[in-house]
Order: C-alpha cells, then structure tokens, then sequence
C-alpha cells in the first residue's frame, strides 16, 4: 500500500509539472512580500502606494505600515504568487514620476526595496558612511578612497602613469587607479582628472571625450572623492538624512513602459550639454552627410529622441527604360528625416529580431542551443560530405580557404553558431554567381526555404569549429531559419506579432513596403543599388543576360545584398527597419531582463547567459567581446571599439555596416541608439568606401562619448551652513528689516521668530526667500523679537543662525522723538513760538494720559496735536520739513497708542 501511495503521489506531481509554463520551477508562495522604503525629504508621507503582481490579477495587501529613520516603510502581502514572481509598483505621492509602474523580482517569495522620492531608479539597502570618514567642504562631503573599500567592493592602487595621460608624459603623473566590477578608473590626484576604462583607441582618437574633471582633492597623501563623484563613478545612489550618508546600489528594475523625463535634470544629465550633440551632428549634415537619429533612454526615462539630416538626398534617373547613375537632388527635393524615419538596421537585426526570437524560444523551453545543426529537421545535409568547394570557395582559392579541409559540420551546435564559433564563412556572397559558383542562390519567395538551407548546408568550413572567432552573417541566416522551422512562422510574422506588437512597436518591421510604408517614411541607403556606383556586378547566367542585381537608390529594401536576393528581404541577419522610437522600447526589453508592457518575452537568466562574454578557454573570458550573438564590452584594454568613451565594461549591444550602433549598459542603467543612412552617399574609394563614412560621425561613438560626458557630476551633497552676522534694525512701531551674509550653496533661505530667545520659533515667511534680506511687519510696538535664519538646497535645510534681537519702537519712544523734534525745529527756526507752545501742550496732555493708562484720551490729545498742525493762522511760524516730520511721527504715534 505504501508503494502504491508514493507511486501515485509521483504521478500527481509530474501531471503538476507537466502544466507548469515551460522551463518554469517556480511554486506559488504561501504570502508572497514586498518590502518597499521610501524616503522623502520633507518626511511628509501619506503611504499612497500600489503594488500588484505581474499579471495584474493580485493586489498587495499592506500588513505593516510605519515610519523609520529612512522613511515610509510598508510590507504588502501577496496570495497564491510564485516565490520568484515580478512584483510591481506605483508610488503615486512621489513629486516626479507618480505613474510609473515598475517591477523587481521576488527571491524565495519575498523582495525588499529602498526608493527615493523623485528617483526612478530602486536600490538596495543603503550603506552607512561613517560621519567622521566624511570631511565637508563647500557644503559638499568628501570620502577617503580607501574608506569605500569595503561598502562598494573596490581595489585600487597608487602609481606613475604608464602612457600619455591627458597630456602628461610617461612616469610623471600621480595616478590613482580604482577597480570596482569590471570597470577601472585612473585619476590624477594632482590635476583632479580621470579616465574610464582608457583604450588606445582611446588614446589615438577623439581623445577630447577621454578625459574629465574629477571632483576630488589630495590631503595627507590620501585622495578624497566627493559624494557627487563617487554617486557619478559608480553609478550609485548617494542620500543624506539629517547629515548622516548612505550610498546605495542599483536593484535590477523592470520599468513597464518607457516614458519621457520632463526635463534631462531629472535623471541626472546636463540639458546644456546634451544640446552639442544637435551642434556635432547638425554641423556634419551641413558638410554633406546624409541622415541620423539618436535615441537616449536612462532609468526608464526618454532623455533624448532627435532627428538630424535627409533621408534622401540622391535619386536614380529612369530613362529609356533604365537606371542611370545617381545624382545629388536639387536641395528643395531633400526629404528631411524625423524620429518617425525608418532606418535599415544591417546587422542589428541579428539581436532584435532573431536573438529575441532565439531567446524566447530558449526561455519557453523550445529550443536547446546545445544540439548540433545537423539534428534539426531540415539540417540532415549539413555534414562535411555534403559541402561543394566551388567559385572564391574553392579550396586553396581567393576565398581564403586552407588547401586542407575543414571538417566538423556535424559537431557544430547553436550555441557555437551564436557565438561566431562555428567556423562558417563570413559571407559566401550567394547573390553573386561570381563569386558564390555552384553556391549562387537567388529567390523572390520568402515562403521557401528549401533553397536557401541546400546552399548553406553546401557552404564550406572556413575554420575548425570552435577554434577561431569569426563573425558570419550565414551563422544568423542558420539561426532565423530554424526560428521560422521551430515557430512554424515566416521570421517577420513570428517576432511581428510575438514581440514587436506585443511591446506596442508599429514601426519595426521587415519588407517594410509590402507593409504600409511609403518611401518618404525610409532613409534611402545605397545611390546604385548593390552596384557599387558600377563598380561591382553579380556576372552573367547560362544564357548570357545579367545576374539580377538592383541598380535605382535603395529605399525601403533592405540593403544587404544575402538578404534581398537569397532570402527575399527576410533574414534572420539583416532585413529589419526601425525608427529610435522604437528601438529605445527594444533595447530597454534586455535592461528589463526580458519584460515590458505587462509580457515577458524572455528570461533574465536566459538575458544574462546571452550577453556572458565567451572564449573557448573560460580563462579569457574577460578578454572576449562576444556572448551568445551579443557583441560584449571587455574587461581588459582589447576592448570592443564601439563601447569606447563612456559604456561600462558591462555593455553590450550592436553594429550594423548600414550606419547603426546600440548600447546597452545595465551599470548606468541606460540604453543609446545610433541610426544613420551613412551609406546614401557616393562611393569614393571603390569598392566599398563610401563618402559617408569619411565623416567623424560615422564612428559613431563620438555620439556616445557626448552621451555619457553630458552626466551631471557637480550635485551638491549637503544642506548649506547656516547664515552668520543676522541683524535685525527696527523700521518703526511695526516693522523689522533683517539682513545676513550668503551662504555658500544656498538656494533660497527661511526667517524664523519667537518674542523670547529661549521660546519657540516658528517660520514666518511664506514663499522661500531669494535675498539675503528681509522685512517683518506687522509687528506690536515696543516689543521684543528674536530671529534665526536658515540656509536651503535641494539637499536640506541649515541648523537655524544665531539669533538676532530687535525691538519695535514704543508709544513712550514716540513721545520723545516727538518732543526731540520740537526742540530741533525750534533752534532751528523752523517752527515759531506761538505753534510751538499749542503743540508741546497737546502732547504733554497725550504723554499725561498715557501714563495713567486712559489710552482713548492721550489718543484725542494726539489727533488734537494735528489738528494745530493744520491752523490755517499758524501756518507762518512752521516751515514745510517741520511740519511733514511732525505730522508723520504723530501719525505713528496715533498708530501705537490704537495697537
């Protein structure tokens, strides 16, 4: 009976499994929790947070609300969620980004995390700087290197600079050099200037972008960096709470959907300096260059989306039934290009529509990249027996083809073929029968693929498999034919409808004239289709007539001659258009781990195997710039040119040979996309040296290298020093100017009063004060006010001043300035006898009433005192002065006696 209980308790486990979602372990937690801190700065919470699970289905329950020394701290609960579910959120109180819905993944069913009010970004669990490691200068706080050792897991080390460092000659510059991840820094302590992660490239070009201000200073032969600069450096949260410093670390954070920041400040830029990228490219457009876009995307916000240049410049004549060659078009015919412009991708589209698609299909269980090729349905042929040695391939030919043979296609796995490790031919050239000889293959069928798959399986070995690196673009043909035999699906209607319509794309497609596209929505490409300018052709059929080979400007057909030709603009390696628009939700679907717009395409597991460097010995590693199809940055100075000047070491991306480059680095939290048409321009240097690319543009990575040297590096860290030599000088009865001297760092201030020194103070300005001056009105007369000033910024508040004391004047100082008035007007001349003698007894009458408190009567004494003041038959004996200030000094005294 024992047996039989096990043996079905087996059987009910394996029918669960077996209606999990593919490659899925995950179990559903009895009371999933999400932990969220939220710190703001005025401590003014009202817990208006929502969390939801993945789906959408399950709402958070809050278990625990309270407040800590950080902030708001609330626990919410989750019923029947899976222990390592996406858990999402919406802080709606926070004062910038209220509707964003992110996401963080659950850890054995619970997940814990620190916000910080007007931040996107989400950290983990801030790290204590002790305040005495903190030296505070300039309202800014400085850490000893050495002290952020263990908190942010760093190495560094003192030397000579080795090599020409920002112009220092060999072994002259102090140069510290600071490790933390992947990344190194070198900072020269005596000139405060730093490089990151500095190449020889680097060093031999655009070399303006290399190096930076560093704020930092050296004392007592130890280097301290400011909070501004390590939050800058190491791409971490920096926050002061009632100045005591934490540094916190990015948590990783899905953001559902992109939307813009309202200003770049938000998200740490300088808007001032990411405008020299529109002076950098618009001055290039104005020297001839054809087209470019440039997308920026930071914590989930679009910082940057611009357009510059034509999309068409140059067209091809049509006459007496043929192309002629191209010509530059009258300026007025200039199509201007816009961020809605389509560009054609070229090699991109091996990460976006068929690493997606690869991807997807390795999370859902649906593929193994560890099966060689030749076990695929289809694929039986790709064995060595199988190849054909013919035309440039041809062994010990013009094709670079050893004498030997190379032998192995049976071996070759997925994962070889995604790494550029499966030993193919770059390009084999099908289209062109001089080149390709027995491999020549063109089709205007993209439902049929047996063609295209015979020819491959024909294509020789150019290496040993796993031997030599060598990017093919048949190793991408492979990978999106067998997509299109796992799905079931044409390669563009798979990633069409599975991804891009999914992540709410409508303009990223292939083909995209059979699509609703017209050309004005295109950035043309080559001027004479694939001729070169004339300088290439495909050769002649059997019968004599020309290989088919397009001739008119290309525009809105893809450009790569394998793609258009042998596999009818759907490729798995080039044939994919796209606007920035769209390319910045694309790129940030890999920072999301493989989620966006309430789907998951993929895993972040899967994410993580793919952009993993490779080499065949795991020793080099750190060396490789190449994943699983994904061209990665590399940890030491081989790295990999385009993630030059700015990316972390932890990049990863693409090029494509049409003009574009994207960026991809989880360290900054942040995605750039690159799309030109530098190949709509003539050919200058035959074959393939077009004009366009003669423009420093078309390296591309100055573009980046502005990106990343547009970070705002300057924060202040520390509320301002309070005020110092406050005055306060009564004005009068009821008023009281105040004056101080500037606080450095400050941006406005706050005036607080009390009317006893050891009494309660309380702020009495309502708008915050921009001058370092104030008045206060409406005050009692003859009394007693004590002021303290604060300093603002956006960090905080000061400690309140020292206090300042004035004392409003009196109705008892009033009788005495008057009656001092009378005698001066009188030794002067000013005022005669006969209304001087009528005006000291109206107010010695005011001044006796006063005294024995009858306040009604001292003030009819007073009014009586004016009215003398205006007797027509004394008007002789009072000069005009006199009798203005004895007017006005009445008038107040009137006013104080009725207070």
């Amino acid at each position: 009976m024992k047996r039989k209980a096990l043996i079905s308790l087996i059987t009910i486990l394996s029918m669960i499994l077996s209606i999990l979602p593919a490659g899925s372990s995950s179990f559903a937690a009895a009371n999933t929790q999400l932990t969220i801190h939220y710190h703001k700065k005025n401590g003014d919470y009202k817990g208006d947070l929502e969390t939801f699970s993945f789906d959408q289905k399950v709402k958070g329950a809050v278990s625990k609300k309270t407040v800590d020394s950080y902030g708001l701290k609330m626990t919410f609960n989750f019923a029947d969620v899976q222990n390592d579910a996406y858990l999402g959120f919406t802080v709606k109180e926070d004062s910038k980004f209220p509707a964003d819905k992110r996401y963080v993944q659950v850890k054995d069913g619970k997940a814990e995390i620190w916000l910080i009010d007007g931040d996107p970004r989400v950290y983990t669990s801030p790290l204590h700087i002790e305040s005495a490691k903190i030296i505070k200068k300039n309202n800014k706080g400085y850490v000893f290197v050495e002290d952020l050792k263990d908190l942010l897991n760093l190495t560094y080390k003192y030397g000579k600079n080795t090599y020409k460092f920002d112009g220092a000659d060999v072994g002259t510059a102090d140069i510290l050099t600071i490790f933390h991840d992947r990344d190194y820094f070198e900072i020269d302590v005596n000139r405060n200037r730093i490089g990151s992660n500095v190449t020889g490239n680097m060093l031999n070009e655009y070399t303006d972008l290399v190096f930076n201000d560093i704020d930092g200073f050296k004392q007592d032969n130890k280097y301290y960096l400011s909070l501004a600069s390590i939050e800058r450096i190491f791409q971490v949260g920096a926050l002061n709470i009632d100045n005591e410093v934490f540094l916190l670390k990015q948590q990783n954070t899905a953001y559902d959907q992109l939307s813009r920041a309202k200003s770049p400040e938000d998200v740490r830029f300088s808007s001032e300096k990411l405008a020299r990228i529109d002076d950098y490219v618009n001055q290039q457009v104005e020297n001839g260059f054809p087209a470019a876009a440039v997308i920026v995307v930071k914590d989930g916000k679009i910082v940057k989306e611009s357009a510059y240049g034509y999309l068409k410049k140059y067209d091809t004549p049509y006459i007496n039934g043929d192309y002629q060659q191209a010509q530059l078009l009258p300026e007025s015919e200039w199509e201007k290009a816009t961020v809605d412009s389509l560009f054609d991708l070229a090699s991109n589209t091996k990460m976006y529509a068929t690493n997606y698609a690869i991807q997807k299909l390795v999370s859902e269980g649906k593929l193994d990249i560890d099966k060689p090729l030749s076990t695929f349905p289809g694929w039986e042929n790709f064995k060595d027996s199988y190849t054909v040695y013919t035309g440039k391939w041809t062994l010990g030919g013009s094709g670079g083809l050893n004498k030997t043979p190379r032998t192995g296609k049976e071996t070759v796995t997925i994962r070889d073929i995604l790494h550029h490790y499966g030993g193919m031919i770059p390009d084999p050239e099908y289209p062109n029968k001089n080149s390709a000889g027995a491999l020549w293959y063109q089709t205007t069928d993209p439902t049929d693929r047996t063609g295209i798959i015979d020819v491959i399986c024909k294509t020789p070995l150019m290496y040993t498999p796993r031997t030599t690196y060598a990017y093919s673009d048949v190793d991408y043909m492979i990978l999106g034919l067998l997509v299109e035999q796992i799905t079931g699906m044409p390669l563009d209607q798979y990633v069409e409808t599975e991804i891009y319509n999914k992540l709410g794309l409508t303009h990223t497609v292939f083909n995209p004239l059979t699509k609703g596209f017209s050309k004005s929505q295109i950035t043309a490409t080559e001027l004479n289709g694939n001729t070169r300018d004339g300088y290439i052709n495909f050769g002649t059929m059997e019968d004599g007539s020309p290989v088919n080979m397009r001739k008119y400007t290309l525009q809105g057909e893809v450009h790569d001659e394998k793609s258009w030709y042998s596999m009818a603009g759907v490729a798995g390696h080039a044939g994919l258009f796209s606007t920035v628009g769209d390319m910045g939700v694309l790129t940030q679907v890999m920072l999301n781990g493989g989620i966006y717009n309430g789907t998951q395409f993929f895993t972040k597991k899967v994410a993580n195997e793919f952009t993993t460097p490779y080499a065949p010995n795991p020793a080099n590693g750190d060396s490789s710039t190449t994943g699983l199809g994904w061209r990665v940055h590399s940890k030491n100075a081989a790295a990999y040119y385009y993630f030059n000047w700015g990316p972390s070491r932890s990049t990863y991306g693409h090029q494509g040979w049409t003009g574009t480059l994207t960026i991809i680095d989880p360290v900054y939290n942040m995605t750039i996309t690159i799309l030109t048409n530098l190949r709509h321009s003539p050919v200058v240097s035959p074959p393939n040296g077009f004009a366009g690319s003669n423009f420093p543009i078309a390296d591309l990575v100055p573009i980046s290298g502005l990106v990343y040297n547009s970070l705002i590096w300057d924060e202040v860290n520390y509320s301002p020093e309070a005020p110092t030599a406050v005055t306060a000088k009564a004005m009068g009865i009821k008023t009281i100017d105040l004056n101080w001297n500037d606080s450095f760092g400050a941006d406005s201030y706050n005036v607080y009063r009390s009317e006893s020194s050891n009494g309660e103070y309380k702020k009495i300005n309502i708008e915050p004060i921009t001058t370092t001056s104030f008045s206060d009105s409406g005050l009692h007369p003859g009394t007693d006010y004590y002021y303290k000033v604060t300093a603002i910024n956006k960090i905080g508040e000061s400690t309140q001043s020292a206090p300042a004391k004035a004392t409003t004047v009196s109705a008892a100082d009033m009788y005495n300035s008057i009656k001092q008035s009378l005698m001066q007007f009188g030794d002067s001349g000013d005022l005669g006898f006969p209304i001087q003698k009528q005006l000291r007894n109206s107010l010695q009458q005011s001044e006796d009433q006063f005294h024995k408190g009858h306040i009604s009567q001292a003030i009819k004494s007073s009014q009586d005192f004016l009215k003398q003041l205006d007797n027509q038959g004394l008007q002789k004996s009072i000069s005009a002065n006199a009798k203005q200030v004895l007017t006005a000094e009445a008038n107040t005294l009137i006013e104080s006696l009725s207070d």
